[in-house]
């Protein structure tokens, strides 16, 4: 069970930089709204608010998860059955320049599924 798991770990985590449906026909992707946000905060951080939107995916689809890479080799993920919004806020080591991607799935047996359709965007941040 620990090997299938790591498996499912190395899959799923490609598919968030993966293009392309990974799960195959059948399964919707959802989609990031033009509304969402990534600013920099003051002390090293950065918020994120996700809006989703439906995309392909049915209002009665379930088994979502966003992500957040912070574009310093952290990634932060949340898994919903319904379609929400989310908020993360993250501190950094040090200042600088960072490419956040902000990915949102729609996941087929949810938390446990281990496949995935994403949309993905980056947004470039200064934090200091």
């Amino acid at each position: 069970m620990q090997g299938f798991l790591l498996a499912c770990f190395a899959v799923c985590a490609l598919t968030v930089l993966a293009t392309g449906p990974p799960c195959g026909a059948g399964v919707c992707t959802p989609a990031i709204d033009a509304h969402t946000e990534v600013d920099p905060v003051p002390g090293l951080r950065a918020t994120v608010e996700i809006i989703p939107d439906y995309g392909s995916c049915a209002v009665t689809y379930r088994g979502y998860r966003w992500y957040v890479g912070w574009g310093d080799g952290i990634t932060n993920f949340y898994d919903s059955d319904a379609l929400m919004p989310g908020q993360q806020l993250y501190t950094y080591m040090s200042g600088g320049q960072y490419n956040v991607t902000v990915s949102y799935c729609a996941r087929p047996g949810g938390a446990s599924g281990c496949c995935e359709n994403c949309m993905s965007e980056v947004f470039p941040i200064t934090v200091s």
